[in-house]
């Protein structure tokens, strides 16, 4: 087709025109020849409140005045169905600028607000998230301005506002679209909606001519393919016996060892637990002494669970309204969730189910691992801080479930750096912004993609969720502060995925953000065999319920759970404080490392604790 030249037009010369895309200055474009208006496609209006109109032609052609456009997804301002577009155009002077798209092509996900890897043909059900309009933060920049507007608000008055903000908007969008999802459903091109709350939305799997339908529709403003799509959930599910018997032997283990031994004095010398060096070099026993232990402070871990051993198990969080009896005692939708929930098998089994290794137990003893009974290490940065385990990576539920129990940081290892996501990238980061707002802050390693069989290009060796701007990615160094090969290192972009493209190649977003230990000190772990052995494990000592501390273990997944340490240590001495100011004191606190200033290998430095709980109790007194 001809496309029509500027000079017919009058194209408003601030804007330079792009292939199918005409931007006109209504106020002073003359009446558009019908031959043009007939090819139009799409439409979308700015009105004179700044907000957008979209639409498609629903005639394709016009009548004798007017050309109409259905399926507008309209303003609050002005509510409507669709909307007629005069044939003098020059009439319409309640709107800034008419867009108008000129195709001739078939219809594409693009013109519907459907990701574009959505097929759009076929009869087939496929997985998809359905994001609807009415967000929290609906785009790129909300969450910043959240973050200064809120900034003197505490933390708490800032959780129980967004939460009831969260929730509200959830159940007003359900109410919209209701009517529409059960006519989809009866029809069966649509099944197995679930809705979550953290991103106002649902999952399901639906044929294209009902993604096609939901598109339009006004209170939906995009529908992602569902690349993290699990079956809706079924009913949360008690144990088997064996499941049981062993979960309630940690429940033993906890109920008689919940109190954290009281810090040694000189009578009591023979008892002082011995610090790992990693453990001192963050100057960890330096923000113990200013009263900084991690007390009342809940740290969520979506890992592999732990292995029932007297440390960890003295660490654990407890809902003390759940028994492990196969019930909903406290009637929140989980049965046994007395320590937190397995998302993945849906029950309340938290153990490691692994026999050769236990990332969670490694983890876990990492942040908040009380002393050894046997050898008296104390691996924990932040020793009386409590875990809820979790298990269920990428999994919303685990989001909704660990803010509703009130935990205050959440330590993930989890990352994908090597699949194709497009704009899902974007829901996950529209999740954890809300997380951030509602006053929890998310952390974890910045990947090993550096180096090695799984090196991956400067750009791409930080993924999902640690390459988002609100969640700490932590990177790894030696204990002689000489570089880790594998630690991956930054930048990370954001651009062409849908709401969220504002760190483009020109414009990269700096990650990881700080720097820790990935490797040579104890952890808690099985006693080592097979490739372990090989790899040169060794076993420190051999302690209860099956577990062993050990010197091995190597990764980021390891760096990540000392920035969440460090974090309880801050929140213990000020428990108001802001996700967002925590993460900015972390970087600000660092110990620069590295090439001077804030760099794309080390972030803004090493963690320093005591500096960090320094500057915390520093403002909590003004």
């Amino acid at each position: 087709m001809n496309k029509p030249s500027s000079t017919q037009l009058n194209f408003d010369t601030r804007i330079e025109p792009r292939t199918d895309f005409f931007l006109l200055d209504s106020s002073t474009i003359p009446p558009i020849p019908t031959t043009i208006i007939k090819q139009a496609r799409a439409i979308v209006i700015e009105n004179n409140y700044g907000h957008p109109f979209t639409g498609s032609n629903s005639n394709n052609g016009m009548s004798n005045s007017s050309i109409t456009f259905s399926g507008i997804k309209h303003c609050p301002c002005h509510p409507m169905d669709c909307i007629s577009i005069p044939k003098k155009l020059i009439s319409v002077r309640s709107f800034n600028f008419i867009l108008i798209v000129l195709c001739s092509n078939p219809l594409k996900a693009t013109d519907l607000r459907i990701d574009e890897a959505i097929p759009l043909n076929g009869t087939r059900h496929i997985p998809v998230f359905v994001r609807m309009a009415d967000q929290l933060f609906a785009k790129a920049g909300e969450h910043e301005t959240f973050c200064r507007d809120n900034a003197k608000r505490s933390r708490t008055v800032n959780r129980k506002a967004v939460l009831a903000t969260l929730k509200s908007k959830s159940q007003k969008s359900r109410k919209e679209v209701n009517q529409l999802v059960q006519s989809l459903e009866n029809s069966g091109s649509l099944q197995n909606p679930q809705w979550f709350w953290i991103v106002n939305g649902f999952s399901c799997t639906a044929q294209p001519d009902a993604i096609i339908q939901l598109s339009k529709n006004p209170s939906v403003s995009f529908i992602y393919l569902n690349r993290f799509y699990r079956p809706k959930s079924k009913q949360s599910i008690g144990m088997n016996e064996t499941q049981a018997a062993a979960m309630q032997k940690l429940l033993e283990l906890r109920t008689a060892t919940h109190f954290a031994p009281a810090p040694p004095t000189k009578k009591s010398n023979a008892q002082k637990p011995k610090i790992p060096w990693n453990v001192q070099a963050i100057n960890a026993e330096q923000a113990w002494r200013s009263g900084a232990r991690g007390q009342g402070v809940t740290v969520a871990v979506i890992d592999s669970g732990i292995i029932p051993t007297t440390s960890l198990a003295k660490a654990l969080w407890w809902n003390k309204a759940e028994l492990l009896d196969g019930k909903d005692n406290d009637n929140n939708g989980f049965v046994d969730d007395a320590f937190g929930y397995n998302f993945t098998d849906e029950n309340g089994f938290l153990l490691e189910q692994n026999r050769f290794t236990s990332h969670g137990s490694a983890c876990a003893g990492i942040i908040a691992g009380r002393q050894a009974p046997k050898s008296r290490l104390q691996t924990g940065i932040a020793p009386e801080a409590e875990l809820m385990l979790l298990k269920g990576s990428f999994d919303l539920r685990a989001l909704e479930y660990l803010l509703l129990q009130g935990a205050d940081l959440v330590s993930m290892s989890f990352m994908i750096v090597d699949r194709e996501l497009g704009h899902i990238r974007g829901l996950y980061r529209n999740a954890f912004e809300h997380l951030s707002a509602a006053g929890v802050l998310a952390l974890g390693g910045a990947g090993n993609y550096a180096s090695g069989p799984r090196v991956k290009p400067r750009g791409q060796q930080i993924g999902i969720p640690k390459d988002i701007p609100c969640v700490v990615a932590v990177a790894g160094i030696k204990q002689d502060r000489s570089e880790v090969a594998f630690s991956s290192r930054g930048p990370c972009f954001w651009e062409n995925v849908a709401f969220y493209s504002d760190h483009p190649l020109n414009k990269p977003l700096s990650k990881p953000d700080i720097t820790a230990f990935p490797l040579g000190y104890p952890t808690w772990n099985h006693p080592p065999k097979g490739m372990a052995i090989k790899r040169g494990w060794k076993e420190i000592s051999r302690e209860d319920g099956g577990a062993s501390i050990v010197i091995g273990p190597a990764g980021n997944s390891f760096s990540g759970p000392h920035g969440v340490g460090v974090a309880a240590l801050m929140l213990s001495v000020n428990n108001e404080i802001n996700p967002w100011q925590i993460k900015d004191l972390l970087e600000k606190t660092a110990t620069d490392i590295g090439p001077k200033g804030r760099d794309h290998q080390y972030g803004a430095g090493l963690i320093n604790a005591v500096e960090a709980v320094k500057q915390v109790i520093k403002q909590r007194d003004l």
